[in-house]
């Protein structure tokens, strides 16, 4: 999945893929950074890059943000942070957020590629509704990393961690006991799991918990043709986007097969 051309958009139990294409909203790809707060003089010198540009009054976008029209899908690509955190002020105005605590990224300035660019290319996207029903073994299989499998009938839950449970046992990782067991295992479509990691606004009083974000997005590395976000060697890499329900800060991390 992570190799396709399609951002999945989740959100109130629907799903929606942003692919390269025109519409009346004016969703775009890449370009120059959209609002105060993203200069590098605003993020301690460090360069993130503008993704995504979707403006949430398409009612074929599953995500809204109170006060804001344009979600920006920002990302770190250099290797001195791994995640991103950032809240949206207005439409004109974002602060970010850097984890302080990831042992594991560069000292130095690196990215993933020789020449990386400062900005990726600006293009036209669209959003369509992709289909997908909770209360079906299936889809809900498919995609309960993002929301759950709580909508399907008892029967076909049981059905669900049954698979997942020899899924599990086959890769040699053990079979899930307890409820939150089976709530990390069924995971899909996420590749390492499902992210659990806290808010980073300080000021948030979920920066100390785990497990409360939703995730909202999930792009590949080539989100559209012919741009590889991660570099060359990068295309089993996959973004994954979660905002905290509190103070709507999105928190940006990433996975490989």
């Amino acid at each position: 999945m992570a190799k396709t051309l399609n951002t999945f958009l989740f959100g109130d139990y629907r799903i929606a893929t942003a692919t390269s294409g025109r519409s009346g909203y004016k969703h775009t790809f890449g370009g120059a950074h959209d609002r105060k707060g993203t200069s590098r003089e605003d993020c301690n010198g460090i360069l993130i890059h503008l993704l995504h540009r979707l403006d949430l009054t398409d009612p074929a976008v599953p995500i809204a943000i109170p006060g804001v029209r344009w979600l920006p899908f920002y990302y770190c690509f250099d290797f001195r942070a791994n995640d991103l955190g950032y809240q949206l002020i207005s439409d004109e105005e974002l602060v970010t957020f850097f984890p302080e605590d990831d042992p594991n990224v560069s000292q130095e300035e690196s990215w993933p590629d020789d020449n990386f660019p400062p900005e990726f290319p600006e293009s036209p996207i669209k959003i369509a509704p992709r289909d997908y029903d909770p209360t079906n073994l299936e889809d809900a299989f498919q995609w309960a990393g993002a929301f759950g499998i709580g909508k399907l009938s008892a029967p076909d839950q049981a059905t669900a961690k049954a698979r997942v449970s020899e899924i599990m046992d086959s890769l040699g990782l053990g079979i899930p006991e307890t409820e939150e067991d089976f709530e990390q295992a069924l995971s899909r479509p996420f590749m390492q799991g499902k992210p659990d990691g806290p808010c980073l606004n300080p000021e948030c009083s979920n920066r100390k918990t785990r497990g409360q974000l939703i995730s909202i997005a999930l792009m590949p590395a080539e989100p559209v043709r012919g741009v590889h976000t991660f570099g060359r060697w990068g295309g089993g890499v996959q973004l994954i986007f979660q905002m905290c329900p509190k103070c709507y800060t999105i928190r940006v991390s990433n996975q490989c097969d």
